[in-house]
């Protein structure tokens, strides 16, 4: 079974940051972002989301306008968008929107030796798939997603997950919004964390798409291989 089609969705501020160093929930981007952001999630069969953000953010994950709605109708798609949430210590709230019941399954993907307290707590309203010891294995994971039916897949970060998927060139696309804005802050987080690549071995994309709305730059970029 192929893989699902991996495509990260992402804002910055025009200094290359995606929150402040405070990390504070990002608002810095306009409704033109966020319809972008329901189209793209209209078109994907689940969403994955690290359980930093979920922690710092609670996101929503709903689809948010009544036309992206029927836009998923019209590609045979259900309402709701599989939920896959990445956290090898398992600690998020439970009371958190990742577990909302609506129009959704949920999956939680975690590590053997997550803590099973929390993960008892977590079962009642999430599938508990463990992969891997110590961190995730993500290779595992898109591979049941696959099983599971899952072609398209939609990452919303954070910049750790994203940079986990893409050390794994696990990442076919990527979509960047330029903010009209700066942060700045030597401890902000960016796009991609970790551990970063030598400049020999950088990864090389294909700009696909270029477009402006108001003072927003979207771009879309897939993985050169």
């Amino acid at each position: 079974m192929p893989r699902p089609y991996v495509y990260v969705n992402m804002a910055m501020t025009a200094d290359g940051k995606i929150t402040s160093a405070t990390r504070e929930y990002p608002r810095f981007t306009s409704e033109h972002d966020r319809a972008h952001m329901d189209r793209l999630r209209a078109e994907a069969d689940a969403l994955l989301i690290g359980g930093r953000t979920v922690r710092a953010d609670d996101p929503s994950w709903q689809i948010r306008t009544d036309a992206m709605r029927e836009r998923r109708r019209e590609l045979g798609k259900p309402p709701g968008l599989l939920r896959v949430l990445v956290t090898a210590s398992a600690r998020v709230d439970g009371s958190s929107r990742f577990f909302d019941p609506v129009e959704a399954e949920r999956v939680v993907a975690t590590v053997e030796e997550a803590p099973a307290e929390r993960l008892a707590a977590l079962a009642a309203s999430a599938e508990i798939w463990r992969l891997g010891r110590g961190q995730v294995e993500l290779v595992r994971l898109l591979e049941r997603l696959g099983q599971r039916g899952v072609g398209r897949l939609l990452v919303e970060g954070g910049g750790e997950l994203n940079w986990a998927l893409v050390r794994e060139d696990l990442v076919d696309e990527l979509n960047v919004t330029l903010a009209p804005a700066l942060l700045g802050g030597r401890q902000a987080p960016t796009l991609l964390e970790g551990d970063g690549f030598p400049m020999a071995r950088q990864r090389r994309l294909r700009l696909e798409e270029l477009r402006r709305e108001g003072d927003e730059i979207f771009c879309r970029f897939t993985v050169r291989r």
